[in-house]
């Protein structure tokens, strides 16, 4: 290639990079999501001035109802967010242990048979798609009330995000170790735990952490249909128009998941 037809090509790429990446493609793009938008909107007669107008004289008389806060009962509380952590923790454990062999299976390049693959896809897609409150009540009404539906509820509909999770992030890894190790002659289980493990390690712990963060704030809403732990509490504080205690509550679980998101990013800090 000549020295005119190098400046050329440069001269050709940096007016790429140079030239504004909105065409006619993307201004149509915007057209369509504005009308869409607009269409929903009306279609479902959302009114957001008038909802915002007038809600504010019940925000203000609720807000006056809620304090100050009603501490009378806070050791009762306190022990119903532990159960509810608890019941997060189990749950999540239940998750991780479901969807390792199910991401696996979901993996296309790992998980060399056809019908294997496509069953596992299937039931990561199910449990994901039925929410943690349908599975509560299915459960409660299965089981009976307690934190065991609450459990089961959030293990179930969690292993379905983790399984896809931990199935993408196997897709993405670098295959250089994985045909080095194959050279060798190493088993497909030696293969995994020494290619492929090593480069999914950090982001499979940083899921993890997300679905428990996930998992305790579920856990809080899951008593509202008998499955245990707090959320039973504030329904019933909210039901006897008890604000106070509903304040309380609020700022318990408030507090609670912040220092889980602190642990969290501490612990991902220290894999990074």
């Amino acid at each position: 290639m000549s020295n005119a037809q190098e400046v050329y090509k440069h001269d050709s790429d940096l007016q790429k990079l140079i030239r504004p990446q909105w065409g006619w493609r993307a201004y149509f793009a915007l057209f369509v999501f504005i009308i869409v938008l607009l269409g929903t909107a009306v279609h479902l007669k959302l009114n957001f001035y008038e909802a915002i107008i007038g809600a504010w004289s019940y925000i203000f008389d609720i807000g006056k109802r809620m304090f100050p806060p009603d501490i009378s009962n806070i050791k009762e509380l306190l022990f119903t967010m532990v159960e509810t952590i608890e019941i997060a923790i189990w749950g999540t454990f239940l998750a991780i242990s479901l969807s390792i062999p199910l991401g696996i299976a979901s993996s296309r390049n790992i998980m060399p048979y056809s019908i294997v693959f496509f069953v596992a896809r299937v039931i990561t897609v199910f449990f994901r798609a039925v929410p943690e409150f349908i599975l509560a009540m299915f459960l409660v009404i299965c089981v009976g009330f307690g934190a065991i539906s609450g459990v089961f509820a959030l293990g179930l509909h969690t292993m379905g995000f983790l399984a896809k999770f931990y199935a993408e992030e196997m897709e993405r890894v670098n295959t250089d170790p994985i045909d080095a190790l194959k050279s060798t002659g190493a088993s497909q289980l030696q293969i995994f735990m020494f290619a492929v493990v090593p480069q999914v390690l950090n982001a499979f712990i940083a899921y993890n952490l997300y679905i428990l963060d996930r998992n305790v704030r579920m856990a809080t809403m899951l008593g509202i249909v008998g499955a245990g732990g707090i959320g039973y509490e504030l329904i019933s504080a909210f039901r006897m128009f008890r604000y106070p205690q509903v304040t309380t509550i609020i700022i318990i679980i408030f507090l609670t998941i912040l220092i889980i998101d602190f642990i969290s990013g501490w612990i991902r800090n220290k894999l990074d």
